[in-house]
């Protein structure tokens, strides 16, 4: 849910979604876990301002995920003030999206996960303007450790947060661990 109300209100923050405004969410997979908790975050921005939003199934085939945004973004562009992408997929399609419908980077504002090299990349070119890290890895390690505690009769009292919001002047960082650098190296 954090990551959900964190999003919406940078959309809200920067000027980019105001009241009465529409959001297109594309996502992976309608109902999953993941697009129910990250849209009870940004609903809890959303609403109060009366923007609406359209939840859209995009698939998990990437030809099938740029096909389905294309043919959306097509047909309701004119309503489209912003996009929030649920999922790794989605947000790492937008610059393919907006290639084959003919906008420019930074003509509708965009949010979503940034896990992927595609997104990272998107984000420093200006397709994307702020994304989640959520460090896949990091956090199913942490989670095992968890589990693993929890086996061996030692309670985990504490929750762990994870994701950072990353704009462009930190996407060459997260672009870098994902591409298997370390980023220290390339300060």
């Amino acid at each position: 849910m954090a990551a959900g109300r964190r999003l919406a209100q940078y959309l809200v923050d920067h000027g980019f979604v105001k009241k009465g405004d529409f959001v297109w969410t594309p996502v992976e997979v309608p109902g999953a876990t993941y697009q129910t908790l990250q849209t009870q975050g940004y609903d809890s921005v959303f609403k109060p301002l009366g923007v609406t939003y359209d939840i859209t199934e995009a698939k998990l085939d990437q030809a099938e995920v740029i096909t389905r945004m294309t043919d959306y973004l097509t047909a309701n562009r004119s309503k489209i003030k912003a996009i929030y992408g649920i999922g790794d997929l989605v947000s790492g399609s937008i610059k393919r999206v907006f290639e084959q419908v003919g906008i420019k980077a930074g003509e509708i504002p965009v949010v979503g996960w940034g896990n992927s090299v595609d997104t990272a990349q998107e984000v420093l070119e200006g397709y994307v303007n702020g994304v989640m890290w959520q460090d896949p890895q990091a956090t199913s390690y942490m989670a095992l450790s968890m589990a693993a505690m929890a086996a061996s009769g030692i309670p985990p009292g504490f929750d762990i947060t994870v994701g950072t919001l990353y704009e462009k002047d930190k996407a060459a960082t997260y672009l870098k661990v994902m591409q298997g650098t370390s980023a220290k190296e390339h300060k």
